[in-house]
């Protein structure tokens, strides 16, 4: 049973989030289904997309990749072909910039560096998506999902990669809101008892996972390979290097306790089981989700 006692009556925590959603790169809404979908769809296709002429007439738009003759007194800019992708400012932003709207065989006249430069679009590319997703493209992708399980079809790729880009959201909302409630709710000096625990439980954590990922027992392993693993002589002492991390652990947890009003709920003591930490973050997830749904 946990020792420490949190030091304050109630975290203000509506305070810092409506700080949060007041900054300029504040996100403000979770995406919606198709958002996510589209979203999920694109780190699909995005290695397996191919460059085709656009149609006859078609005008090039920003991201196209265009071939185009360029003539002037300048040597950059006396060229019989060059390509470039539109928007990028690699060879010349303004030229760039003027070539957006115009169509191949188009000609124009920049101004660079007071010379004339007279533009011929040859030929315009987009990048197109292929016909169809395959569960053969996901299998490429070498994903596990969080159970370790690989995923190698379409439907369970893009669950997978939805419920990521949902998390990913709530994430960098939950970093900047509790980084400033860490600041000014200090728990100065949590219980030794607790900090023990915490550190057996870490070890049993690893241990087991080291053994059943890699294959490793971390008792037997040599001083020159605990310093290649963790840049100390043995694996006693990388937990006791982790005493730090211990401190910040408990603080957290009885944040996110509070902020929950689950204080007095014996399944979320931190001193019970290694995984009380991210249980309660993603219950805080849940309640972000919740509030931050769009409501059109």
């Amino acid at each position: 049973m946990l020792k420490t006692k949190f030091p304050y009556e109630k975290v203000d925590y509506e305070k810092y989030f409506q700080a949060y959603m007041e900054r300029e790169d504040a996100i403000r809404s979770i995406p919606t289904e198709a958002e996510l979908e589209e979203l999920a769809h694109k780190g699909l296709v995005k290695d397996h997309l191919t460059l085709s002429a656009i149609g006859e007439g078609e005008a090039a738009q920003t991201g196209d990749t265009i071939t185009f003759k360029t003539e002037s007194e300048l040597p950059k800019f006396n060229k019989e072909k060059v390509t470039v992708s539109i928007g990028r400012g690699l060879y010349n932003k303004e030229l760039e910039t003027e070539a957006a709207g115009k169509k191949a065989g188009d000609v124009y006249q920049i101004t660079i560096q007071d010379k004339p430069v007279t533009v011929t679009i040859l030929e315009i590319k987009r990048k197109q998506e292929p016909a169809e997703v395959t569960d053969e493209m996901v299998v490429g992708l070498q994903l596990k999902d969080d159970g370790g399980k690989p995923v190698t079809t379409v439907e369970a790729y893009m669950a997978f990669m939805k419920e990521q880009k949902k998390m990913e959201c709530l994430a960098n909302v939950n970093y900047y809101v509790m980084e400033k409630l860490l600041v000014d709710y200090p728990v100065a000096d949590p219980d030794q008892e607790d900090l023990q625990r915490l550190k057996e439980l870490e070890k049993e954590f690893f241990v087991k996972i080291y053994k059943e990922h890699d294959g490793i027992d971390v008792y037997a392993l040599s001083q020159e390979q605990a310093r290649e693993m963790w840049q100390c002589d043995s694996f006693d002492d990388f937990l006791e290097l982790r005493n730090e991390w211990y401190k910040m652990k408990v603080q957290q947890c009885l944040v996110y306790r509070n902020i929950l009003g689950l204080e007095d709920d014996p399944a979320y003591d931190y001193t019970d089981h290694y995984e009380v930490l991210s249980e309660l973050q993603m219950k805080l997830f849940a309640m972000l989700e919740e509030r931050m749904k769009r409501k059109d």
